[in-house]
């Protein structure tokens, strides 16, 4: 900006686009300014605007984008659809490879997250670089001098503490010339695992070197033990402002990668006993992550070589080569939804989108027809002939829009007409190193040479064995047993018309049944109730009349968290609220009746969640009533729901599939909005039990 009037132009993002002409908005803006280190300060001098307005531009198709690529793009993507796989490949990493060796400083060695000039470093991938700069050397792009001389430069920079982190982990986000902190984040373990697994394979590849010593004591400094939470889990991250972070590595996911580290540590080693905390939810074949994004099943593989080894869970190589094929499958049947979908355009995970960056995934709400080049290049050690094929369909259909700089973009949709025109380095690096695997098995050659991962292995129990599954016969009967609930649960109805008024005056004398501190949900990135440190429990009632079913619960709660706001009318899992699910048995179909005691203005809101007919009940379900209180330890709900929205006729003897669950956050700092769930707990405490009714318990109705 300059002295005077400017004129800044931005992009608005997502549904915020659909504006309404004949509308009335209110527009929110946030100025600050930056340090040299580029932390955020108060703004001190005067500044003025003299007006806000929309314009609304013409949307160019992808035929009209595509004409405005220089002919020297299409001229490349032209030539490299006329290569043999093996030469496709071999251009593709070597064009990757560039970004780690033009996108970084080579003072430091820091890599950018992504290449824009002001884009921070991102230790991830700085492992990756680590990692990639061996492989340049190996083909021929750069000499091994030149190589040599960048991974000392690095290594040293995180050594000699020249990159702000504690206890041997560092910030996920650095400033690229000072390695301070950046944007708030947060004291990364995954993102210092990348990094540390790069280290050890440089280490191993300049073996007798300094880089080796380096790499082995940047390994040695991380206090693995630091981040350990009381229930034997590793901790996402730490922050200065508030300690550990909610969320921990306590279910299958890329965090596995994190676990074998630090299990082998040879100075801060955790027990081999916490790879047995981890949750490892089975879908149909397969051990699977909840967002299905395909980089959580590569990131491990990258420099872990799973075949023909397993533990007593699964063969994680073939667990990858099933997920990935699911996820390809998953963009297939969703074809017809989205136009970017086909046969040989597929591929969902992390990446940048329309709106911003996403955990896009093979799940139903995950995605939006955004694909991510890397997520099926990098899956072609899982999937070769499917990766081929996805490469040479994304260059033949949206080549000159897809290819740049350094290969292919992060990500595009083409049902939104849109294409990235960036590049990631976490992204960069899965693609060229899953690629090297695929052709010769490099990475992992080298990085399988560390005594220290080579020990891990053996401490956490895995053996040599070729196998066609992805999960071993021992846990598919282990999970069969957590999945089978305990004796059924019934609960009575007593005949009773209730006042519902938020009050418990109506059910004196109604039985209640009692959710308490252990009946925790396994879900993934939620804890078990510390029963030490918190209350949370909830008593539930029952009632029923000719009109109306009747159920109240007591929810003892320390603290009531309140961040949704009136008009935000749907997930209310997200932070403290309670959920009903009935299972009428008949046409109606099921009906779950999710409750938000209280929103930002103080009102009860409920909503159909998930269900035959989900939506604000004002819209789907008008004649429910619901009311709500605040206690002194707690809160009270109550509701009525119209037998006829069930579709059965009430009378003594009837039963219903039933089940009542309470989330809950402590967090006193929830942002409007936010996810801040902790615990989940249930009447039948199983593994995805709300999409579950055949196990939900019963609620008999009685004279």
């Amino acid at each position: 900006m300059t002295k005077g009037w400017n004129k800044i132009q931005f992009e608005i993002a997502g549904a915020m686009k659909d504006l309404n002409p004949d509308g009335k908005y209110m527009v929110y803006l946030a100025f600050a300014g930056f340090d040299k280190k580029n932390k955020k300060i108060p703004l001190v001098d005067p500044f003025y605007i003299d007006g806000i307005y929309t314009e609304k531009s013409k949307i160019m198709t992808v035929e009209e984008q595509m004409a405005m690529v220089s002919p020297e793009i299409k001229e490349e993507v032209q030539k490299m659809l006329q290569m043999s796989d093996d030469e496709l490949l071999e251009y593709i990493q070597k064009k990757t490879f560039y970004y780690f060796w033009n996108e970084a400083n080579p003072e430091n060695g820091l890599v950018r997250d992504r290449n824009k000039e002001d884009a921070p470093c991102s230790i991830a991938a700085v492992g990756f670089a680590l990692t990639a700069i061996p492989v340049g050397i190996e083909r021929g792009w750069i000499t091994y001098e030149e190589g040599y001389e960048r991974v000392l430069k690095t290594l040293k920079t995180f050594v000699e503490g020249k990159v702000e982190g504690k206890n041997g982990f560092f910030y996920h986000f650095v400033d690229m010339n000072t390695g301070s902190r950046v944007w708030n984040c947060e004291v990364s373990s995954i993102d210092t695992a990348l990094l540390v697994a790069g280290a050890l394979f440089a280490g191993e590849y300049f073996k007798g070197t300094e880089v080796e010593k380096l790499a082995d004591q940047l390994y040695r400094n991380v206090n693995w033990q630091w981040m350990l939470a009381e229930d034997g889990t590793l901790y996402m991250g730490w922050k200065p402002e508030g300690g550990f972070l909610n969320a921990k590595w306590d279910s299958f996911n890329e965090g596995i990668l994190a676990y074998v580290l630090a299990i082998g540590s040879p100075t801060h080693p955790i027990p081999a006993k916490s790879w047995d905390k981890i949750f490892r939810p089975i879908h149909e074949n397969y051990i699977s992550c909840p967002t299905e994004s395909l980089f959580v099943y590569q990131y491990p593989n990258i420099w872990i070589d799973f075949r023909d080894k397993e533990d007593k869970y699964a063969s994680y190589f073939n667990n990858a080569r099933i997920a990935t094929r699911y996820n390809y499958l998953f963009c297939v049947m969703n074809r017809f939804k989205y136009r970017t979908y086909d046969f040989d355009i597929w591929g969902l995970s992390a990446s940048d989108g329309p709106a911003g960056y996403k955990h896009y995934g093979a799940s139903e709400g995950n995605h939006d027809g955004t694909v991510a080049p890397y997520a099926s290049i990098s899956s072609i050690v899982f999937t070769p002939d499917l990766s081929m094929k996805a490469i040479r369909g994304m260059l033949e259909k949206y080549g000159p829009l897809l290819w740049r700089k350094y290969g292919f973009v992060s990500a595009f949709n083409v049902d939104a007409n849109w294409f990235s025109k960036e590049h990631i380095g976490i992204d960069q690096g899965d693609i060229l190193l899953m690629i090297e695997n695929s052709r010769s098995g490099f990475v992992w050659k080298i990085f399988m040479k560390n005594e220290y991962i080579q020990k891990a292995l053996k401490k956490i129990g895995f053996v040599e064995k070729k196998s066609e599954y992805a999960v071993t016969p021992w846990y598919l009967k282990e999970y069969e047993k957590i999945l089978t609930a305990p004796s059924e649960k019934i609960a009575v109805a007593v005949k009773k018309t209730i006042t519902v008024d938020g009050k418990l005056n109506d059910w004196k004398g109604v039985p209640y049944n009692v959710v308490d501190e252990d009946m925790n949900v396994p879900v993934a990135g939620l804890k078990k109730v510390n029963k030490r440190k918190q209350i949370l429990h909830s008593y539930f009632y029952a009632a029923w009349d000719e009109n109306y079913l009747y159920l109240a619960a007591r929810v003892f709660d320390e603290y009531v968290v309140v961040n949704i706001a009136p008009d935000d009318l749907g997930a209310f899992y997200r932070t403290d609220s309670i959920e009903f699910y009935i299972d009428p048995h008949s046409e109606a179909g099921i009906f779950k009746l999710a409750v938000l005691p209280f929103d930002t203005e103080g009102h009860v809101q409920a909503v159909r969640h998930e269900d035959a007919k989900p939506g604000p009940i004002s819209e789907v379900a008008p004649e429910v009533k619901v009311a709500s209180s605040r206690t002194e330890n707690g809160y009270i709900v109550e509701v009525a729901i119209p037998f006829k929205y069930l579709g059965v006729i009430p009378k003594d003897g009837l039963k219903l599939g039933f089940c009542h669950t309470v989330h809950n956050s402590n967090r006193r700092d929830a942002k409007i909005g936010e996810y801040v769930r902790e615990n989940m707990l249930s009447w039948i405490p199983l593994p995805e039990i709300w999409a579950r009714p055949e196990k939900w318990g019963t609620l008999e109705l009685k004279e």
